[in-house]
Order: structure tokens, then C-alpha cells, then sequence
């Protein structure tokens, strides 16, 4: 990215930063005392990238309900809600957010496909309402290693067309009635009002950290690139992803410091 391109994407990211703490500050001001204090305690936890992601505690349930397709990722959780800019508004402050991810991360030479979901997901959620989002999970995958297999990087303008196509594939596949994704909106949005925010960048940052952190016991889990061009094009993203490292946890620091000032606002009715 040109010098001028990413100066101005960095100041444009900072500023939805900044927005975005009020909207956090917010709800944190709405919750009970204890559990805002343990809300912004766990702010603070996640500046060590460590501490965001764990080994899967509900391992037996999610293996059941997924079946062999399982097998083929690491799955993580965490108590963290990944935001991100809404690739559905055009507002500057709107924002969506997910509570699960999946990526597929290059380290060490090899590839690792992750699946993180939010542990009060996975606990709030039906068995079928928990395997849709399973499904959903396996066919973005699928769609996101035939795009990988290009070599093609997925820009923001193309993310909803590809979530869009999964969705409705995994709805079909697993027969979902419409109360059931009510349903699973309703836990989303509840779960979006009493949990942690996480910028998706420093979330991918994180998962990284706990593969890297993990790597001995996770390196039978990776792939080897399928040629020379799938090896080059991996470097090429890690190398990405080195740059923007430091900047990543610059902004989740000025976030979580910016909850803190606005949340004193909020609580004196000057926000």
C-alpha cells in the first residue's frame, strides 16, 4: 500500500476507533456495576494478544454436532465480539459484528485453518442454531480457499457477497427455520450488549499469537502449500501481516483507553 494510501486509511481507522468506544462505553454504562467492572477487566486483559483465545472447553458438543468436518480446523473460543466497519452501511459510524471467525493463517511455513467462536455462543445456543453456524463457518471456508486458491485477496466491497451465498447454502443444507435464525440473531445481538468488543484486526493479530504461542503442539494441524505460487502468496500475506502488527495494537490500546474517558462521560451525562 502507497505511503499517502495507508496514512489516510490509518487516520479514517483511528477515527472509527475513536466512535466506536463511545458505542462500547455506552453499553457498558447500561450494565450492572460487577458486571462492567468484569467487562473492562477483561479490556485490559486483552492488550497481552494472549489472553483473547483458549482452547475450545465445549470440544465434545461441537464434535458432535459438526461431524468429520471438524477435524480439518482448530477450533478456539473466545469471550470477545469481533467489530468491524459495516460492509452493509455506508454511515461512518455503523459497525457489524460476529461471533464467530474464521481464517486461515500462514506461520511457520504452513497454513492453519482456525474457527474462534465466543464461548457464551456456543453455551446460549440450541444444537441446531450452534451447527447452522458450524455450517455456515465450513462453506465460507470453502468459498475463501477457492478464492486463496487463486491467489486473489478478498477486498471489503466483496466480503458480503461472499457471506451472503454461505449462509443461504448452509440454511438450505440444514433445513434452519426462520424462528431458529431469529433466534440466533436475538443471542448475537444480546451477546453485542454484555460482551467484550474486539476491532477484527487486532482479534486476527490474537489468533496468530495463539497459534505461534501453540505451534508445537499445532504443527501436525497445518498444510504445506500445494506449490511454489501457494508458498510465495502465503509469505506475501504474513509479510502483510507483520506491517500492520504494531498499528493493530496501537489502535485496540487507544480503543480500550477511549472506552474508559467516555465511560466516565457517560456516567457524569456529559456523552
Amino acid at each position: 500500500m502507497p505511503d499517502n494510501d495507508r496514512e489516510r486509511f490509518e487516520q479514517e481507522y483511528k477515527d472509527w476507533i475513536r466512535l466506536m468506544s463511545r458505542d462500547a462505553a455506552f453499553r457498558l454504562a447500561a450494565l450492572p456495576p460487577e458486571q462492567r467492572e468484569c467487562i473492562l477487566k477483561a479490556y485490559e486483559d486483552f492488550k497481552e494478544p494472549g489472553s483473547v483465545f483458549r482452547d475450545l472447553s465445549a470440544e465434545e458438543r461441537v464434535k458432535r454436532l459438526a461431524g468429520e468436518s471438524i477435524s480439518k480446523f482448530i477450533v478456539i473460543e473466545t469471550d470477545a465480539i469481533a467489530i468491524f466497519p459495516s460492509i452493509c452501511s455506508s454511515i461512518p459510524g455503523a459497525m457489524d459484528f460476529a461471533v464467530a471467525m474464521n481464517r486461515c493463517l500462514f506461520c511457520d511455513g504452513l497454513w492453519f485453518p482456525v474457527i474462534s467462536l465466543n464461548s457464551r455462543y456456543i453455551s446460549l445456543s440450541s444444537d441446531r442454531v450452534l451447527a447452522f453456524a458450524l455450517e455456515h463457518e465450513f462453506e465460507m471456508n470453502r468459498i475463501y480457499q477457492e478464492i486463496f486458491g487463486r491467489q486473489q485477496l478478498i477486498p471489503p466491497e466483496k466480503r458480503l457477497e461472499i457471506m451472503q451465498p454461505a449462509k443461504s447454502s448452509s440454511q438450505t443444507r440444514l433445513t434452519i427455520t426462520a424462528e431458529e435464525l431469529i433466534e440466533d440473531e436475538r443471542i448475537m445481538h444480546r451477546l453485542a450488549l454484555t460482551s467484550p468488543l474486539l476491532p477484527k484486526p487486532y482479534a486476527e493479530l490474537s489468533m496468530l499469537h495463539y497459534i505461534e504461542a501453540n505451534l508445537s503442539r499445532l504443527a501436525s494441524c497445518g498444510r504445506k502449500s500445494s506449490g511454489a505460487e501457494e508458498q510465495a502468496f502465503g509469505e506475501e500475506i504474513a509479510l502483510e501481516f507483520s506491517s500492520w502488527a504494531e498499528f493493530s495494537r496501537r489502535t485496540y490500546e487507544l480503543f480500550v483507553r477511549e472506552i474508559t474517558s467516555n465511560l466516565k462521560d457517560a456516567d457524569q451525562g456529559y456523552v
